[in-house]
């Protein structure tokens, strides 16, 4: 193929394709092919100068697992500085590099390089090299690799600035909600929305309210949020788990006791409801609390009044109820294990939190925000997902919710070797179940026909990814070490597949 033949090509591809995550890599194996080079690598400059890889190819057309060890960053520099395309043929005998340390460490012969412009400004290079003298680069693969560039500049600059716009109004709207009261809740989906909307009616009340929904929805976030734009914000906030205790120690918990008032009882010890006096308390799972313990919250909320244990007169507290729940009250006073009187003075509001499955929108900007936490946190130069750990999250359906969100994200940054999260940084969990079983093999037996369809399937992804077991498994949707299993399982040779 002509290089003005590969050109046209990948401007044909420019046109056709809208998503860059995927035109880059079909781009660099063009460049790749026609300048016979090893490897290529599109690169630009992170906010702090760092590189951040949009792309990085083998001949092979698959992924360099680790580009940012694998490029003479020497040479980037000297491209960056000059402004003008690198053509070297051995750099070994180049005065400019032959001392570069990684020059010497990857061996490498021939490199070319050219600048990414917009407007006169450099943000990125395009860069191939080889460690084969025959296939030594030339002038005209410098051209090309200009013009290649220059073509490719204008989109990649502005799929740079969308994705920075992107994480910016992430940022703009945490900080947004942090001024506005709702804390760490984030969301823009309709669902949300709604959310917001009955936060900012009720909090002004003292009216008593139950969360309901699934577990790890946030209804301590919402309930704070309910105390923060109160007229109660400057007082006491007491979150407590109503399951987490012994009915004798949440009563204690709650109501206090006097010196004497049971063995080890020393001394007087002040409740939540007397701590948060003024205040507000958010009981959660209020649906496991015991049935003597319900009738003396009810008699608080009715009346105001409480009873320490061991005292001999009556406390009163102004305290504002928020109580949760994951489980169905209504069932449970069925069951006779909760009173309907206490049901309905707690649900004077009821608001029912959406999980995130039905929060169209909100799991890869959650996700975001979360990964700029955890990455401060573990100080991880970590600004961004994959397109395939983006996939990945999107498809998802999040049982779990917004915990669940969290604690894989927390993990991913923890794991993450680069400047952004990879699929192989998320858990096995989150990869597609492969499809159903082929209609031929329905009747067999179900074990012999399962294990049949994913020799086939293991064996297909291999071929079409010439042996790279990295990419089989990208391809497949699973992890590598997953993928290699089952190879030995099936006594599958990636050697057969060179």
């Amino acid at each position: 193929m002509s290089s003005y033949r590969t050109i046209f090509e990948i401007g044909k591809a420019l046109i056709a394709e809208t998503d860059l995550s995927k035109l880059l890599p079909l781009a660099m194996d063009k460049v790749i092919e026609q300048t016979q080079a090893e490897r290529g690598m599109i690169t630009v400059l992170g906010d702090e100068g760092e590189l951040l890889f949009e792309t990085a190819r083998h001949l092979s057309k698959t992924d360099i697992e680790k580009p940012e060890f694998e490029i003479s960053r020497t040479i980037i520099q000297s491209v960056q500085q000059s402004g003008q395309h690198t053509v070297i043929q051995n750099a070994f005998d180049d005065p400019r590099f032959k001392a570069s340390a990684s020059v010497g460490r990857l061996r490498l012969l021939s490199v070319a390089c050219a600048p990414l412009r917009v407007n006169g400004e450099i943000f990125g290079v395009v860069y191939i090299d080889n460690r084969d003298l025959t296939a030594a680069f030339d002038e005209e693969t410098g051209n090309l690799l200009s013009e290649f560039a220059a073509l490719i500049a204008a989109a990649v600059k502005n799929a740079l600035d969308r994705r920075r716009l992107v994480e910016r109004q992430n940022q703009l709207q945490a900080a947004l909600a942090e001024r506005q009261g709702y804390g760490a809740i984030i969301g823009r989906s309709a669902a949300m929305s709604e959310v917001f909307k009955r936060i900012d009616k009720v909090a002004a009340t003292d009216a008593t309210v139950l969360l309901t929904g699934e577990t790890g929805t946030g209804k301590e976030l919402v309930a704070r949020a309910l105390h923060r734009k109160s007229a109660r914000r400057d007082h006491e906030f007491v979150a407590l788990n109503s399951s987490a205790l012994p009915e004798n120690l949440l009563e204690s918990e709650l109501f206090g006791h006097e010196k004497g008032a049971f063995t080890g009882a020393d001394r007087r010890r002040r409740g939540w409801f007397e701590i948060a006096n003024h205040g507000t308390i958010f009981l959660d799972e209020i649906g496991e609390m015991s049935l003597a313990m319900q009738a003396k919250l009810l008699r608080l909320l009715q009346s105001g009044e409480f009873m320490p244990l061991g005292a001999e007169k009556v406390h009163q507290a102004d305290v504002r109820l928020i109580a949760a729940t994951n489980s169905d009250l209504q069932a449970r006073i069925a069951q006779g294990k909760f009173r309907a009187d206490l049901f309905y003075r707690l649900r004077v509001i009821e608001m029912m939190l959406p999980p995130l499955r039905q929060r169209e929108g909100d799991i890869l900007l959650i996700a975001q925000y979360f990964l700029a936490r955890f990455a401060k946190q573990f100080h991880k130069p970590i600004t961004r997902f994959s397109p395939e750990s983006r996939e990945l999250l999107w498809r998802y359906p999040f049982p779990g919710n917004v915990r669940e969100l969290e604690n894989i994200i927390q993990s991913a940054v923890v794991l993450s070797e680069g400047r952004e999260i990879q699929a192989d940084d998320l858990p096995i969990s989150l990869y597609p179940t492969p499809s159903p079983l082929h209609p031929e093999t329905a009747g067999a037996n179900f074990n012999l026909a399962k294990q049949k369809w994913e020799d086939d399937f293991f064996r297909e992804r291999l071929k079409e990814m010439r042996g790279n077991v990295s990419a089989a498994a990208r391809s497949a949707g699973m992890h590598k070490k997953t993928l290699i299993q089952k190879l030995k399982q099936y006594g599958i040779r990636r050697e057969e597949f060179l």
